[in-house]
């Protein structure tokens, strides 16, 4: 359909005409339709078989009747010959042929008789019974002794004949008779013509009928499938991620970690588990409430992705928790320079309107193999270094098992002004830009002491 003829359609109805777009009782009800249609214009096929072959049956009983009839005329000719060509010869081989001629005559009838019984028809049935009547009975015994007969009992029998059977009028009835089962004939000739296209043309409308609806079913149940499969998939991945930040889940996070964890090779090429906490989120909170405080998480998430790898896996484990799985990271300075990065893409405010939020984050992280090689283990580890660098005044990262080895958080420290270290999600005084813009990475501090 062309757009212009879409376009007036539009125009004249208001909206397309989309039955394969319907849905519960407006489809219901067109399918209920078609499928009537299909059953009505089906049956009607069927009916028209029906009577196409009861014609095929009349016309093949009208056909012998008519064959009948032909050899009762012949019957009377060879009668009529025999008959003339004795009297005017008297040779006695033209009785042969009248006395057989008689014989096959009312066989003949008899036959006739009997067909027309069986397709119930009643024309012809009282001259039929004329030729078989009691006179014809007695005739026929008498037309086998006319050989031992002189001529004079012939013509007698002739006469007797004659006002019997009347053979010339015998005859007229006979093809008047003939012509009307052969006009009765091509009649249902014409009417098994007429049934034969009326069956084609109900069964062409069947199959249009029952194609537009297998079409029409098709069509839908194949939308409807891809609305289910549509459906299954923003299930599946609403119960794998985070609805408000759009961030893999912990479910998700941790079936991605143990899968990598399963292939050997890691040990070699080094993992890594970073375990982040906002710092001064419950203050948000408090302050401006749970909607500001979405807010704040989205902005979070959407930084923390401006500043990672592609291929490193940024998770929501709830709340202000958030969860990173890093790989090839064998050496220890890799996440420590992406832990960072983290903490200090957060030292820029947070535009909530009409409000500026500060906030920080306190990171802690694992390595495989160094601190484990289960999942459990290294979220267990994370979770540890997370805390002490919370409890070191937050905004800063731990490595696990840097508390063992002596070295504190001051390597990191070192590294950010005294200003940002002690800042709160609350305050109201911003960085200078020296202090919130160009930090200098640190050192790793696993290579002091």
């Amino acid at each position: 359909m062309t757009p212009e003829v879409n376009q007036s359609l539009s125009k004249r109805w208001g909206r397309y005409f989309s039955p394969w777009m319907w849905s519960g009782k407006k489809l219901a009800t067109l399918l209920f339709l078609l499928s009537s249609l299909v059953v009505l214009s089906y049956g009607g096929a069927l009916l028209e078989v029906f009577s196409y072959l009861q014609d095929l049956r009349e016309i093949r009983s009208y056909s012998r009747v008519v064959h009948g009839i032909d050899r009762i005329t012949a019957d009377v000719r060879r009668i009529q010959s025999g008959r003339s060509g004795y009297l005017l010869s008297g040779r006695s081989a033209y009785l042969v042929a009248y006395t057989s001629g008689i014989e096959s005559l009312f066989r003949d009838t008899e036959d006739l008789r009997s067909l027309l019984a069986r397709t119930g028809s009643v024309f012809g049935q009282a001259e039929l019974d004329a030729l078989t009547s009691q006179n014809g009975e007695v005739l026929l015994p008498m037309a086998r002794t006319l050989e031992h007969r002189g001529l004079m009992e012939t013509r007698a029998h002739f006469l007797k004949v004659d006002h019997a059977i009347r053979l010339p009028d015998t005859n007229r009835t006979l093809q008047d008779l003939r012509f009307r089962y052969r006009h009765i004939a091509l009649i249902r000739e014409q009417n098994a013509r007429k049934h034969l296209l009326r069956t084609s043309g109900l069964f062409g409308l069947s199959f249009v009928l029952f194609s537009a609806f297998l079409g029409l079913t098709a069509t839908r149940i194949t939308k409807d499938i891809s609305s289910v499969n549509r459906l299954v998939s923003h299930l599946y991945h609403d119960a794998r991620h985070d609805l408000l930040t759009g961030l893999p889940n912990r479910a998700c996070v941790m079936d991605a970690l143990d899968r990598c964890l399963e292939d050997p090779s890691v040990r070699e090429r080094g993992l890594a588990l970073l375990y982040i906490d906002l710092d001064g989120f419950k203050g948000v909170n408090d302050r401006w409430g749970h909607d500001k405080g979405d807010l704040a998480l989205q902005c979070v998430a959407q930084r923390f992705l401006g500043v990672l790898r592609e291929g490193d896996i940024l998770a929501r484990l709830g709340g202000d928790e958030f969860l990173l799985f890093l790989q090839g990271c064998r050496d220890p300075a890799s996440p420590m320079r992406v832990a960072f990065r983290l903490v200090r893409t957060l030292s820029e405010p947070l535009e909530i309107a009409p409000e500026r939020v500060y906030l920080g984050a306190s990171i802690g992280i694992a390595l495989c193999p160094d601190d484990g090689v289960s999942s459990e283990t290294l979220l267990k580890k994370a979770d540890e270094a997370m805390y002490r660098s919370k409890s070191a005044g937050g905004n800063c990262f731990h490595f696990a098992g840097q508390e063992e080895s002596g070295v504190g958080d001051a390597a990191f420290r070192s590294g950010l002004p005294v200003r940002m270290q002690g800042r709160t999600a609350l305050s109201e005084d911003p960085p200078s830009g020296g202090e919130a813009g160009n930090l200098p990475e640190p050192e790793d501090p696993r290579s002091t002491g």
